[in-house]
C-alpha cells in the first residue's frame, strides 16, 4: 500500500539526518545501507517527537533526496576558481565566479558563498571518505578534483510515489518526476503539516534576511581600508558592492588578506579597466 505523501520542514529534516547520523557514529549501521527496520526505527522516534503518522517507506524516500542534494554539492566543489572552507561547510568563490555561475545556474545559488545546512551528517550518513577529511581543505587551498560517487541506492532506481512534495531549504538538485500517488484519506493532517511547513518557512526567511545582512557588513570597512595598493575610492566602491550582496561579503570577510586583495584587484579591474 502506497504511502501519504508529505512536506518536510527543517525541523523534521534535521530530526531524521541527525537521527541516522548518530545511528552510523554509533556503529549500528552493519552494511553500506540502512536496513528497512532502521528507517522503520526512524519514523518511530519522528512520529513521537512531532505527532506525526509516518512510515519507514517516506524516510527512506527523504534520505534519497539528501542525497541527490550531496552528490550536487560534490559536483559544485569542483567548479573553477571555487575554495572549501571546512569550518563554516561552505562552497567560496569570488564575486566574478559566483555572478557568472549563477547566472548560467541560478539553481545552485544556495549552495554558494553560504554555509550548506546539515554538510556533515549528510557525509557521514553516506559513508563517503570525506567524513574522514580526505578531502578537507583550508579555506585558501583548491578542491579535489576526483567526485566521489556518494549514492547508496542501486542506479536507475525507479521514484517511489510516496517521495515527498515539499522540501526545506538548500533543494537545488533535479528530482524525477513522481509517479501519480494514491488519493489520501488524511487531508486534514496534510491540511495541517502544510501550514506548518509554510509558517515555519517564513520564520526562518525573516530571521535569516536580518541577521545574515547584519553579519556580512559588521566590520566588514574595517577590514577593507587597510588592504595596501588600492585607492580609497575603490576600495569604497567595492565595500557599496558587498553590502549590497551580503553573501560575497560574508565569503570575502573568511578569507585571508592575500585573498581579499586577488578579489578587489579582479573588481577593480573588471570595473574600472582603464585603472
Amino acid at each position: 500500500m502506497a504511502a501519504k505523501q508529505v512536506s518536510w520542514t527543517p525541523t523534521m529534516s534535521k530530526f531524521m539526518l541527525t537521527w541516522l547520523s548518530d545511528l552510523v557514529s554509533n556503529g549500528n549501521r552493519t552494511s553500506t545501507a540502512f536496513k528497512q527496520s532502521q528507517f522503520n526505527s526512524c519514523a518511530i522516534a519522528l512520529n513521537e517527537h512531532f505527532q506525526l503518522n509516518l512510515n519507514g517507506d517516506q524516510i527512506k524516500n527523504h534520505n534519497r533526496t539528501w542525497k541527490r542534494k550531496l552528490q550536487k554539492i560534490v559536483k559544485l566543489k569542483e567548479l573553477s576558481g571555487a575554495l572549501w572552507d571546512e569550518d563554516k561547510c561552505m562552497i567560496v568563490l569570488d564575486h566574478e565566479h559566483y555572478t557568472n555561475h549563477v547566472k548560467a545556474h541560478p539553481e545552485d545559488e544556495q549552495y554558494l558563498n553560504k554555509t550548506i545546512t546539515h554538510y556533515k551528517e549528510m557525509v557521514n550518513i553516506a559513508g563517503g571518505s570525506m567524513a574522514t577529511g580526505q578531502y578537507a581543505k583550508g579555506s585558501s587551498d583548491p578542491l579535489a578534483t576526483k567526485v566521489v560517487n556518494l549514492e547508496e541506492e542501486t542506479a536507475k532506481k525507479p521514484t517511489a510515489p510516496n517521495e515527498e512534495v515539499a522540501q526545506s531549504t538548500n533543494v537545488g538538485s533535479s528530482s524525477p518526476k513522481p509517479k501519480k500517488a494514491k488519493p489520501n484519506p488524511c487531508v486534514e493532517d496534510k491540511l495541517h503539516a502544510t501550514i506548518l511547513a509554510s509558517s515555519e518557512r517564513i520564520a526562518i526567511a525573516i530571521e535569516k534576511s536580518t541577521s545574515s545582512e547584519n553579519n556580512a557588513i559588521d566590520g566588514l570597512w574595517e577590514s577593507m581600508k587597510v588592504l595596501l595598493g588600492f585607492s580609497l575610492d575603490h576600495l569604497a566602491h567595492y565595500y557599496a558592492y558587498l553590502v549590497d550582496n551580503p553573501r560575497v561579503a560574508m565569503a570575502f570577510k573568511v578569507l585571508e588578506e592575500d585573498q581579499r586583495k586577488v578579489w578587489v584587484s579582479r573588481y577593480v579591474k573588471s570595473t574600472f579597466p582603464e585603472a
